[in-house]
């Protein structure tokens, strides 16, 4: 301060003066120049809550190792990560729009023209579970004939179960909304279905808590692999399913993508070659 006001002593020349003033606006600008972070993007995440362990309820310890996964991938590189959560249709129409980033675990089927990284973020089996005491096994088509299995409302299950759904829908009993897999579960214990169809780590996660639940494993399809399925009306779409690749690359030579998967009860899979 006493510096400053002794600018306006006849000691000082202007161009003393001059380099002061210069050097204290050259300070306010570094003081309220905002900061990188703040100028990074925000990836904002569309998913349900009733995913887990791929993504669970945003604002919780846990939101889902897909979350983290994209989570620990994107803020290495300055990003910030937030996770909404939305039903599955209106996640991937608010997403297809631009009014949000990605879902964190889509199948390609499920979202034809997103843009999609070469890399998965998860690998995915779905499986069809009934009654403990149930003697029947999903063996193909023909088991499936004169049966009531449960589905939800926009999934692809794959190539082994989609031409299935199609050619049958009077197979299949269709369900939409919210906290779809533990509503299959009880629907199935009630009695108003025979078995359902669901991704195994999704059933184990709502089993475990629900203790008072119990379903069997009675036959799978193939394993699938999901992606982290960007909105092709975001501008940096193609940048941000590179930096997702380069990102998961990075996880598993360093053994974090382990550590991430693991604290979901999950072991880390193979990255495939060719997704």
């Amino acid at each position: 301060m006493t510096t400053l006001f002794s600018c306006f002593s006849p000691l000082f020349g202007s161009r003393t003066c001059g380099r002061l003033a210069l050097s204290l606006v050259g300070l306010a600008l570094v003081l309220l120049w905002p900061r990188n972070d703040t100028l990074a993007d925000e990836i904002v995440l569309a998913s349900p809550d009733y995913w887990c362990p791929f993504s669970c309820k945003a604002g919780e310890e846990k939101e889902g190792f897909a979350v983290d996964i994209i989570r620990a991938i994107f803020s290495a590189a300055g990003h910030r990560v937030r996770l909404v959560n939305e039903n599955y249709s209106r996640a991937l129409v608010n997403v297809r729009t631009g009014l949000y980033t990605a879902t964190p675990s889509t199948f390609k089927e499920e979202a034809p023209g997103f843009v999609f990284p070469e890399l998965p973020v998860s690998r995915n089996r779905y499986c069809f579970f009934a009654l403990p005491d149930s003697e029947w096994r999903f063996e193909g088509e023909a088991s499936l004939r004169n049966r009531k299995t449960g589905i939800i409302r926009n999934y692809s299950y794959g190539e082994a179960l989609d031409p299935l759904i199609q050619a049958h829908p009077q197979w299949f009993v269709v369900h939409s909304g919210d906290n779809l897999t533990e509503r299959m579960i009880r629907r199935v214990a009630l009695g108003r279905m025979d078995a359902f169809v669901e991704e195994e780590n999704l059933v184990s996660y709502s089993l475990s808590t629900q203790p008072g639940l119990a379903m069997k494993n009675v036959g799978c399809t193939r394993e699938l692999y999901a992606y982290m399925a960007i909105s092709p009306a975001n501008p940096k779409a193609a940048e941000y399913a590179e930096l997702f690749s380069s990102g998961l690359r990075a996880l598993h030579q360093s053994g974090q993508l382990r550590e991430i998967l693991a604290r979901y009860g999950i072991e880390e899979w193979p990255l495939p070659t060719a997704p």
